[in-house]
């Protein structure tokens, strides 16, 4: 007997299937990303649009006027200036303008008033120039100032270098630190103390120019500028014309010209004196003497030498003419003169 099978049927099994929770946290992290995006996008279109009108409009308010370029000039020391008098400068008038102008035209002659490359061309212009020790600082200040301060070389001497033609020399400023400044005077015109017989020029760019931030080639100038350093604190530094370097290179001698056109033979650098001579105080010591004495560091005489190692006394006839200050037994000057 077959059953029906629609007269008992199977038992159904129900399956609940749960259905997974809505994930809040990844739905707000992923809608903060979507409005993050549509910002920046926004913000990056909106600056593309608005480039021109803004800056348009910083232009105007920034260049209302034509930039002013202003030098904080080097100061002259003053020791009995009142606290309210102005300070004022050493660098003559026509160096200023000189510097003004390299200045402007580095600038060039509509400078962007929103863009650093004026004021770096500025700066990299001024450090070439001689005047500065280094890179001076260059910085807007207000709306239409230029403002330049730095660290001023000092002059110190000059060097005497030939010319084109016998007879052209030429006074070339030199700096306490031995290096070339940008100021030539005819010979003997500078009021300068001259440094003679340098034997090498300035050195010179890849340009061929003179290349201001490098120290003068050659022992023989550094040597000098040592010794006229020596002598320029000294109070009868005035009658001091010149210092003659000329037979350093060969025997390491430097030598000083008086304004009275005479000649005291100093010996080896300050730094070096050479082996058998006196010392660098001794020497000192023997042109004050002969000065306090005879009013001039020469005594008179046309040729005195300095480093004679000799420990006696200076004997000075004090009744004697300008000509005849020494008498041939005075230890700054050897018998043989």
């Amino acid at each position: 007997m077959i059953e029906n099978p629609t007269e008992n049927p199977a038992p159904q099994v129900t399956e609940l299937v749960s259905r997974p929770r809505f994930d809040w946290r990844a739905f707000f992290a992923h809608l903060t990303t979507f409005f993050s995006v549509v910002i920046i996008l926004a913000l990056g279109l909106g600056f593309l649009i608005l480039r021109k009108p803004i800056r348009e409009k910083a232009e105007q308010v920034v260049s209302r006027e034509p930039a002013r370029i202003v030098f904080e000039w080097p100061v002259m020391a003053q020791k009995d200036a009142k606290p309210s008098a102005p300070a004022k400068t050493w660098l003559a008038p026509q160096f200023q303008e000189e510097l003004l102008t390299l200045a402007t035209k580095a600038a060039g002659a509509n400078p962007d008033p929103l863009s650093h490359a004026p004021l770096d061309a500025i700066g990299s212009a001024l450090e070439k120039s001689g005047w500065f020790d280094g890179r001076p600082t260059v910085a807007r200040v207000g709306q239409s100032e230029i403002v330049i301060k730095g660290a001023w070389r000092i002059p110190a001497a000059v060097v005497r270098v030939p010319g084109a033609a016998p007879g052209e020399e030429k006074d070339r400023l030199i700096s306490w630190d031995g290096r070339p400044m940008p100021v030539e005077y005819p010979a003997g015109r500078s009021g300068l103390t001259a440094l003679l017989g340098v034997g090498q020029p300035p050195a010179k760019d890849a340009s061929g120019n003179i290349d201001f931030t490098a120290a003068w080639p050659g022992d023989d100038a550094a040597a000098g500028l040592e010794l006229f350093r020596l002598i320029a604190g000294q109070p009868w530094h005035t009658q001091v014309a010149a210092i003659d370097v000329g037979g350093f290179n060969q025997d390491k001698q430097l030598s000083i010209s008086t304004t009275y056109s005479t000649r005291l033979i100093w010996g080896g650098r300050p730094s070096k004196p050479l082996t058998g001579e006196c010392s660098t105080a001794a020497k000192l010591a023997k042109i004050s003497e002969l000065n306090a004495v005879a009013k001039r560091i020469d005594a008179g005489h046309s040729e005195i030498e300095l480093w004679w190692p000799i420990n006696k006394p200076l004997e000075i006839d004090r009744s004697a003419s300008a000509e005849q200050k020494l008498n041939t037994t005075a230890s700054a000057e050897p018998a043989r003169h």
